[in-house]
């Protein structure tokens, strides 16, 4: 999994090269939600998809062929996703505690993912599933300590 924080200064100075890119261009896209009509911004549009560079960004942006989302149709998508999802697999449990969870308090706790790959591992019986990070760590703290001792009677 990738870990998808970034730094502020960062985006801040991805955020001005793109300006800068924008300036040079002779027909600047308006784009709006294909879904909804919502106006779009190329900005939030950036902050979304950090880890492209700005001038990726504007080529997509400006690219005719490509309609975008606004956020809230987007996570209407996503919940549209899930749902299908939650029919093929319902619940699962915890390994650790066996608490049962389902696909959304997964991708809650998993929110880094993309929808394919929660379908993935949710689908995976033999992934191996914690409700959250605590419980992750219990077990292969009790783990590691099982193999410790076995390795230490030899």
């Amino acid at each position: 999994m990738l870990n998808k924080k970034i730094n502020n200064a960062t985006l801040w100075d991805k955020i001005r090269k793109l300006r800068e890119l924008i300036k040079l261009e002779i027909e600047f896209k308006e784009r709006i939600c294909w879904n909804c009509g919502k106006g779009l911004n190329i900005y939030d549009f950036m902050s979304d998809n950090v880890y492209y560079s700005p001038e990726y960004i504007l080529r997509l942006w400006q690219a005719s062929v490509l309609q975008f989302h606004c956020c809230d149709c987007f996570k209407n998508l996503k919940i549209d996703e899930l749902k299908n999802i939650e029919q093929e697999l319902g619940k699962r449990c915890c390994l650790f505690c066996n608490k049962s969870m389902d696909i959304y308090q997964f991708s809650k706790i998993n929110s880094d993912l993309k929808i394919y790959e929660l379908k993935i591992l949710w689908l995976d019986r033999n992934y191996e599933l914690f409700c959250d990070n605590l419980c992750k760590r219990k077990y292969y703290k009790k783990y590691y300590d099982f193999l410790y001792k076995i390795k230490n009677k030899k």
